[in-house]
């Protein structure tokens, strides 16, 4: 099958699966599942190393993303990634995202844009395959405690409930 062939039947599913991901939204409480797989980078960009572990990013909350920024359904979805960063990182939100697109293209598509959250680059897909990806983007929240959460309601409001409660200003 050829290459553009592909792109395109990826595109009509990818398209499918967020129009169903999109139109389920209750409010639930987030639910702790099991410790966030690790990740297999081997370069990165925006504070992101080949050294850098999920581990890390332990007694964050963390915004966990798996994408590529030539996927349609991930160009539409990574402006909201930008926002969330942009609204919940006082409050202690981290964003970790992996690819395996050109280091230099991602780097340009991400500064043309202004987006600051860290890039891992993972060219093997081994992360992709130890959080069970099954379509693109790949969205996972995870706990302070390391461990993933579930749920049913919104992203933001997921991301909500697990950060501290904002300082009152007296």
């Amino acid at each position: 099958m050829r290459s553009s062939t592909r792109r395109f039947l990826l595109s009509v599913l990818c398209v499918a699966l967020v129009a169903v991901a999109a139109t389920v939204s209750v409010d639930a409480a987030n639910t702790r599942g099991g410790k966030a797989p690790e990740i297999a980078i081997t370069d990165g960009i925006n504070g992101v190393t080949a050294k850098t572990t999920v581990a890390d990013y332990a007694g964050s909350v963390t915004l966990f993303v798996v994408w590529l920024p030539v996927c349609p359904h991930c160009q539409k979805f990574m402006p909201e990634v930008s926002r969330l960063h942009a609204t919940y990182a006082k409050r202690g939100l981290q964003v970790l995202t992996v690819t395996h697109g050109k280091k230099d293209w991602t780097a340009k598509y991400l500064a043309d844009r202004k987006w600051t959250f860290g890039v891992g680059f993972d060219y093997t897909g081994v992360t992709a395959k130890r959080y069970g990806m099954k379509s693109m983007p790949g969205v996972y929240l995870i706990g302070a405690d390391g461990h993933l959460r579930s749920y049913n309601g919104t992203l933001e409001q997921a991301i909500v409930d697990e950060l501290p409660a904002p300082k009152k200003t007296p």
